[in-house]
């Protein structure tokens, strides 16, 4: 008799704790992404704000999602004073991207603080 009153009350407090910790994680994660300070693709979070200046734009023999991949050399400029470098950045770029994508043209980026190379650049805002 008392084991059937402690499970009856087994069902009901498994909901609960599931429930819960899908509400919790559904949280959690909504508040990573709205921290998140991102500007490019979102793979690089809270990193050092510059502008990119284009070089020069080559087209490669490589499609991704049906978009031409395109290398594209840089001149970066960090927006804290510290001194700028050259970089290149392979990305498939869509037809309304390549279409702005010229040597001369400059555009908001993020580099990250650990790895300078790794520059995520804002095509089109």
């Amino acid at each position: 008799m008392r084991r059937q009153r402690y499970l009856s009350w087994l069902l009901p407090m498994s909901i609960l704790a599931l429930t819960l910790g899908v509400v919790g994680g559904i949280a959690w994660l909504t508040s990573r992404l709205i921290d998140a300070d991102e500007i490019g693709d979102g793979h690089i979070t809270a990193g050092r704000p510059c502008t990119a200046t284009v070089r020069s734009v080559t087209v490669t023999n490589v499609t991704f999602d049906n978009d031409n991949v395109y290398q594209v050399d840089l001149h970066v400029q960090p927006d804290d004073g510290s001194p700028g470098y050259d970089a290149t950045v392979r990305k498939a770029l869509t037809s309304a991207q390549a279409a702005v994508v010229r040597p001369g043209a400059t555009f908001r980026c993020v580099t990250d603080h650990d790895d300078p190379t790794h520059i995520e650049v804002v095509w089109i805002e």
